[in-house]
């Protein structure tokens, strides 16, 4: 694998973390339901409302309070929009002390070590996207030139036009192109229309979607993830 484009959220670290720690504060004492379960509903709601607010159905400020409202009416708990704010304000506090796994890390070093082409392509604000890349210190890894954020460049996974503008800027041939994402509808579908090769990295063992696009790889653990992309 000459060039590798990774995904960020939960790809690169565990995006739950903070999550957990948020909904441990406000709802656990409400659910016995298993939080990897209400996050994997909230990662398929926040989807939903990030493309919302794209095309004006919502403000950007009711996104996060979409997410959580719906995630936790589906367990039978109402959210009220002030308890919602009061959720992502923990979120986010825990978010600034996110971290990439050793796993990662890792793997990372062993891939730059043998020279691979690597860059990250992620949906997201500037704003907050580009708070992430910092705290997680993705600089030690990828070029600065290297790591895209939706906003920023104009389009959003799975838009074809999000992975031809990476392919541009960083002079990609696309049939020596890898992309690694969590996410089978944005990452997944996207990058195979682009014409890429690509890893589901599919640690929260979703089931495939059906239809016709599938992953060249699918891969469930860090360590097989390494073993895939070094080896």
């Amino acid at each position: 694998m000459k060039n590798i484009i990774f995904d960020v959220d939960d790809t690169l670290y565990d995006l739950m973390e903070a999550f957990e720690k948020a909904h441990k504060e406000f709802f656990a004492d409400k659910t016995k339901e298993d939080c990897e379960e209400l996050f994997k509903r909230s990662r398929t709601y926040s989807d939903e409302a990030f493309y919302m607010a794209r095309e004006g159905k919502i403000s950007h400020d009711e996104e996060f309070a979409y997410r959580i409202q719906k995630t936790y009416k589906d367990s039978g708990i109402e959210v009220s929009k002030e308890e919602a704010k009061q959720f992502e304000e923990r979120y986010r506090y825990h978010q600034k002390h996110i971290h990439v796994p050793e796993g990662i890390k890792t793997l990372l070093s062993e891939c730059k070590k043998q020279g691979k082409t690597m860059g990250v392509l992620t949906n997201g604000t500037a704003l907050h996207q580009g708070k992430k890349l910092e705290n997680l210190q993705l600089s030690k890894w990828f070029d600065e030139d290297k790591m895209f954020i939706s906003d920023v460049i104009g389009f959003t996974k799975p838009n074809v036009k999000a992975f031809q503008i990476v392919q541009e800027k960083m002079n990609l041939n696309p049939e020596e192109t890898w992309f690694v994402g969590d996410t089978f509808e944005v990452d997944v579908v996207g990058a195979k229309n682009a014409g890429w090769h690509v890893i589901w990295f599919n640690h929260r063992k979703r089931p495939m979607p059906e239809g016709d696009i599938r992953p060249d790889i699918e891969v469930r653990t860090v360590e097989k993830l390494m073993d895939v992309i070094t080896k």
